[in-house]
Protein backbone atom coordinates (compact mmCIF):
# COMPACT_ATOMS: atom_id res chain seq x y z
CA UNK A 1 0.00 0.00 0.00
CA UNK A 2 0.69 3.63 -1.24
CA UNK A 3 1.62 6.50 2.13
CA UNK A 4 0.51 9.61 1.00
CA UNK A 5 3.45 11.03 2.79
CA UNK A 6 5.92 9.20 0.39
CA UNK A 7 4.11 10.35 -2.86
CA UNK A 8 6.82 12.33 -4.48
CA UNK A 9 4.77 15.42 -6.66
CA UNK A 10 5.38 14.91 -10.41
CA UNK A 11 7.56 17.75 -11.97
CA UNK A 12 8.43 18.66 -15.47
CA UNK A 13 11.36 20.66 -16.44
CA UNK A 14 11.04 23.78 -19.12
CA UNK A 15 13.59 25.11 -21.19
CA UNK A 16 14.35 28.87 -20.47
CA UNK A 17 16.80 30.86 -21.79
CA UNK A 18 18.55 31.25 -18.09
CA UNK A 19 17.76 27.08 -17.85
CA UNK A 20 16.06 24.81 -16.80
CA UNK A 21 13.30 25.88 -14.80
CA UNK A 22 11.69 22.55 -12.45
CA UNK A 23 7.80 22.79 -12.15
CA UNK A 24 5.89 21.03 -10.35
CA UNK A 25 1.33 20.79 -10.87
CA UNK A 26 -0.86 23.16 -8.66
CA UNK A 27 -2.50 22.10 -5.40
CA UNK A 28 -5.80 22.28 -4.06
CA UNK A 29 -4.36 25.45 -1.84
CA UNK A 30 -2.78 27.29 -4.32
CA UNK A 31 -5.34 26.57 -6.47
CA UNK A 32 -7.94 27.66 -4.00
CA UNK A 33 -5.79 30.82 -3.37
CA UNK A 34 -5.32 31.79 -6.72
CA UNK A 35 -9.24 31.62 -7.43
CA UNK A 36 -9.82 34.45 -4.40
CA UNK A 37 -6.78 36.27 -5.56
CA UNK A 38 -8.02 36.50 -9.03
CA UNK A 39 -12.13 36.46 -8.51
CA UNK A 40 -12.67 36.92 -12.22
CA UNK A 41 -11.35 33.78 -13.47
CA UNK A 42 -13.74 31.94 -11.16
CA UNK A 43 -15.92 33.25 -14.14
CA UNK A 44 -14.20 31.24 -16.51
CA UNK A 45 -14.48 27.86 -14.98
CA UNK A 46 -18.09 28.38 -13.32
CA UNK A 47 -21.21 27.74 -15.91
CA UNK A 48 -23.87 30.51 -15.88
CA UNK A 49 -21.55 32.93 -13.85
CA UNK A 50 -21.17 36.07 -15.68
CA UNK A 51 -18.40 36.54 -18.77
CA UNK A 52 -15.44 37.96 -17.82
CA UNK A 53 -14.73 41.31 -19.96
CA UNK A 54 -12.05 41.03 -22.29
CA UNK A 55 -10.21 43.93 -20.59
CA UNK A 56 -10.54 42.48 -17.72
CA UNK A 57 -9.13 39.74 -18.87
CA UNK A 58 -6.02 41.62 -20.36
CA UNK A 59 -5.18 43.23 -17.17
CA UNK A 60 -5.34 40.46 -14.53
CA UNK A 61 -3.52 38.14 -17.07
CA UNK A 62 0.04 38.93 -16.47
CA UNK A 63 -0.14 38.55 -12.93
CA UNK A 64 -2.27 35.45 -12.86
CA UNK A 65 0.04 33.92 -15.32
CA UNK A 66 3.01 35.12 -13.54
CA UNK A 67 1.49 33.72 -10.06
CA UNK A 68 1.09 30.40 -11.58
CA UNK A 69 4.29 29.73 -13.02
CA UNK A 70 6.03 31.46 -9.58
CA UNK A 71 4.22 29.02 -7.38
CA UNK A 72 4.66 25.76 -9.54
CA UNK A 73 8.25 26.80 -10.01
CA UNK A 74 8.00 26.95 -5.83
CA UNK A 75 9.55 30.93 -5.70
CA UNK A 76 6.15 32.42 -5.10
CA UNK A 77 8.31 35.50 -4.88
CA UNK A 78 9.62 35.35 -8.60
CA UNK A 79 5.97 36.63 -9.84
CA UNK A 80 7.29 40.72 -10.05
CA UNK A 81 10.58 39.19 -12.12
CA UNK A 82 8.16 37.18 -14.61
CA UNK A 83 5.99 40.20 -14.90
CA UNK A 84 8.68 42.12 -15.55
CA UNK A 85 9.24 40.22 -18.52
CA UNK A 86 11.87 37.87 -17.76
CA UNK A 87 10.05 35.10 -19.48
CA UNK A 88 9.84 35.42 -22.98
CA UNK A 89 5.69 34.61 -24.44
CA UNK A 90 7.11 31.14 -26.01
CA UNK A 91 8.56 30.64 -22.68
CA UNK A 92 5.97 31.31 -20.73
CA UNK A 93 3.45 28.94 -22.53
CA UNK A 94 5.84 26.17 -22.68
CA UNK A 95 5.35 26.62 -18.99
CA UNK A 96 1.62 27.21 -18.23
CA UNK A 97 1.28 23.67 -21.12
CA UNK A 98 3.45 21.88 -18.28
CA UNK A 99 1.67 22.77 -15.43
CA UNK A 100 -1.76 22.36 -17.10
CA UNK A 101 -0.68 18.93 -17.82
CA UNK A 102 0.89 18.38 -14.37
CA UNK A 103 -2.44 19.59 -12.37
CA UNK A 104 -4.85 18.16 -15.11
CA UNK A 105 -3.78 14.83 -16.68
CA UNK A 106 -7.33 14.34 -17.98
CA UNK A 107 -7.86 18.00 -18.62
CA UNK A 108 -10.08 20.54 -17.08
CA UNK A 109 -13.07 19.97 -18.40
CA UNK A 110 -13.59 16.13 -17.17
CA UNK A 111 -12.99 17.99 -13.93
CA UNK A 112 -15.18 20.67 -13.98
CA UNK A 113 -17.84 18.00 -15.38
CA UNK A 114 -17.31 15.74 -11.95
CA UNK A 115 -17.76 18.36 -10.16
CA UNK A 116 -20.89 19.61 -11.55
CA UNK A 117 -19.58 22.95 -12.12
CA UNK A 118 -19.93 22.74 -16.11
CA UNK A 119 -21.97 20.58 -18.25
CA UNK A 120 -21.12 19.86 -22.01
CA UNK A 121 -22.73 21.36 -24.50
CA UNK A 122 -23.85 18.22 -27.07
CA UNK A 123 -24.55 19.81 -30.49
CA UNK A 124 -27.80 19.39 -31.75
CA UNK A 125 -28.30 18.65 -35.43
CA UNK A 126 -31.80 20.99 -36.65
CA UNK A 127 -34.75 18.80 -37.39
CA UNK A 128 -34.86 17.52 -40.93
CA UNK A 129 -31.23 17.74 -41.06
CA UNK A 130 -28.36 15.11 -41.71
CA UNK A 131 -25.02 16.00 -41.07
CA UNK A 132 -23.88 13.19 -44.29
CA UNK A 133 -26.16 14.81 -46.41
CA UNK A 134 -26.95 18.14 -48.10
CA UNK A 135 -30.29 17.88 -49.67
CA UNK A 136 -32.41 21.03 -49.30
CA UNK A 137 -35.34 19.80 -46.79
CA UNK A 138 -39.16 18.98 -48.75
CA UNK A 139 -41.22 21.86 -49.08
CA UNK A 140 -43.71 22.12 -46.18
CA UNK A 141 -46.15 24.40 -47.62
CA UNK A 142 -45.70 26.97 -45.08
CA UNK A 143 -44.35 29.63 -47.61
CA UNK A 144 -46.21 33.21 -47.44
CA UNK A 145 -49.38 34.02 -48.98
CA UNK A 146 -47.83 36.40 -51.59
CA UNK A 147 -45.33 33.43 -52.71
CA UNK A 148 -47.91 30.60 -52.96
CA UNK A 149 -48.27 29.64 -56.50
CA UNK A 150 -51.21 30.94 -58.35
CA UNK A 151 -54.61 28.38 -58.38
Amino acid sequence: MVSLVDIVPQTRTVQIAGGELVLRGLGLRQIATLLLQFPSLRNIITQGAPSIDFTELLAIAPDAIATIIAEAAGQPDAVDAIVGGNLSPDEVLDCLTAIQEITFPKGVVPLLVRLGLFRPVVERVPAGKDLDTNTPLPPNNSLPPDMMAAE
